[in-house]
């Protein structure tokens, strides 16, 4: 499939196993505590619906599993509803966890991206800042303090 847009990728290594890890980016009570205070809800299977909820109860992001294989790789749609201005088309995630000797490694690949809606979403700094944070819950316990709140 030919890509629609420009492709982001970031890597991250975490002393955690793949199952931490796998948990923390599925599971809502933990997404609360690293990803701006949303949590995320799905059933987790090949079509399903996957929904960010902001501490107000509104959906910050939402998109459509793809493919899965639990514990390893999860690709998903990604349409950010923070914007002032709806995404004609939804961009793609692809999430990897490796593990490597006791640590693992988190690929996250963001692609068919429309530039104008990255940068208005400032998404760049927003993936940059999720994944430290999440590297700090698995490794102290606790994220980073949301820099976005309002």
């Amino acid at each position: 499939m030919a890509s629609r847009g420009s492709v982001h990728q970031y890597e991250i290594f975490i002393r955690s196993d793949p199952e931490r890890v796998w948990r923390a980016l599925t599971d809502g009570e933990l997404t609360q505590k690293y990803y701006f205070n949303t949590r995320v809800e799905s059933d987790w299977q090949v079509g399903s619906p996957v929904r960010y909820y902001g501490p107000k109860g509104g959906v910050d992001l939402e998109g459509e599993i793809l493919e899965i294989e639990p514990g390893n790789r999860l690709v998903m749609t990604f349409n950010p509803k923070w914007l002032p201005d709806p995404v004609a088309d939804p961009s793609t995630l692809r999430w990897e966890v490796t593990a490597l000797a006791g640590i693992s490694q988190v690929t996250l690949v963001h692609s068919d991206v429309d530039e104008a809606s990255f940068e208005a979403g400032q998404m760049h700094l927003g993936w940059v800042y999720g994944l430290s944070s999440l590297k700090s819950l698995l490794e102290v316990g606790d994220g980073l303090p949301d820099i976005f709140a309002s």
